[in-house]
């Protein structure tokens, strides 16, 4: 039997999703966006190996690694993260990391199965639906653009936005605020800790999906977001 036969969420209104690893494929997307941004903005191969293994990429295979900060963290954490390797200032590199790094994305966007299907039937049962992102806005209204997803989304925040980052709960506190709806009648969808530490700071439900439980106990854990709109009364 799955969560979804065992368990049902009552008085939720509202919906937000995290994005990558949620809706999109992170390793296809970013792993390759990532070494393809380093390759344009790094000459010198030591140290674009180094910065290559402070953010959890693979230069060679673009795979991520398991605990790979660009999994999770903003960008400008993952500037953060670099600025020490490359002997850059973190404000004046994060505009030509970020426009380096989307143009990438945009060609290795890579959707997760059954999205489609799942934000079709929560949109038939009336939730609102949002998205919460530690991406930068720009670049999540761009892949969604391109997906032909956004106007299936009623509020796009990023980390950049004005609202923090995550797990502060600045993001979901204005969606909650956006949709009209309580913290408590907002579920909040996402694939890590992360994602869980942000609902639990803001007071929301959450589904943890397309993950395994780590340290934060999720409302309800699902293998698929098929399983979503099941749980929804």
């Amino acid at each position: 039997m799955t969560m979804a036969e065992q368990v049902s969420l009552s008085g939720i209104r509202a919906v937000v999703f995290d994005k990558d690893g949620t809706l999109i494929d992170v390793h296809r997307t970013w792993g390759p966006a990532m070494a393809g941004a380093l390759g344009d903005l790094v000459d010198d191969p030591t140290r674009r190996s180094q910065a290559a293994a402070a953010i959890g990429v693979d230069l060679d295979t673009h795979e991520l690694a398991v605990d790979a900060p660009i999994i999770a963290a903003s960008n400008d954490q993952l500037v953060a993260l670099l600025a020490p390797i490359l002997k850059v200032d973190p404000e004046r590199f994060l505009p030509t990391f970020e426009e380096r790094l989307f143009a990438h994305a945009d060609g290795t966007v890579t959707p997760l199965p059954g999205v489609v299907d799942a934000l079709d039937a929560l949109a038939r049962m009336g939730c609102w639906i949002g998205l919460a992102t530690n991406d930068a806005e720009i670049s999540a209204r761009q892949q969604l653009t391109g997906l032909g997803w956004l106007h299936r989304f009623e509020s796009v925040i990023g980390y950049d936005s004005g609202f923090g980052a995550k797990p502060g709960p600045g993001m979901l506190l204005e969606s909650a605020d956006r949709a009209g709806v309580k913290p408590q009648e907002l579920l909040v969808v996402g694939d890590t800790d992360t994602d869980l530490r942000t609902a639990a700071a803001a007071g929301c439900p959450s589904i943890l999906v397309h993950a395994p439980v780590g340290s934060i106990q999720p409302t309800v854990h699902l293998a698929s977001l098929a399983e979503l709109p099941a749980l929804l009364p």
